[in-house]
């Protein structure tokens, strides 16, 4: 039943971005591609970092819509950015919480596939 929803609010988030409502849409799109995720615990934390960086994909985004492979797959990247993020809490000899740790999570930056990597130095100039 969940796998169907979420099928339902993908599609209703693509009809949305069309009709440029996006935070509509993007609101769909969370609540589409989120519960599909393995494997997570669904912290604030979490859900805040999630939020944040699926906005930031789809602002840099020539086009608002999502694909269903895209949207797992960028879900999947975020996942992966976050688990990063608590590894490398875990293996710092420092004691890292409250706002540092909100500070140090807001930094993250995922170069997502088809952006260029902004801490790269251009060839071309």
């Amino acid at each position: 039943m969940e796998k169907a929803m979420s099928l339902v609010l993908y599609k209703e988030g693509n009809r949305k971005a069309r009709m440029l409502s996006y935070s509509q849409a993007f609101e769909d799109y969370v609540d589409a591609f989120l519960p599909r995720l393995s494997g997570v615990e669904y912290t604030v934390e979490f859900v805040s970092f999630y939020r944040y960086q699926l906005a930031m994909y789809l602002k840099s985004k020539p086009v608002f819509t999502l694909s269903l492979p895209e949207g797992d797959m960028i879900s999947d990247l975020i996942k992966d950015a976050y688990d990063d993020f608590l590894h490398d809490l875990e293996s710092s000899p420092f004691n890292i919480t409250g706002e540092g740790r909100t500070n140090l999570l807001e930094s993250v930056k995922i170069c997502f596939p088809w952006q260029n990597d902004p801490d790269s130095v251009s060839d071309a100039q």
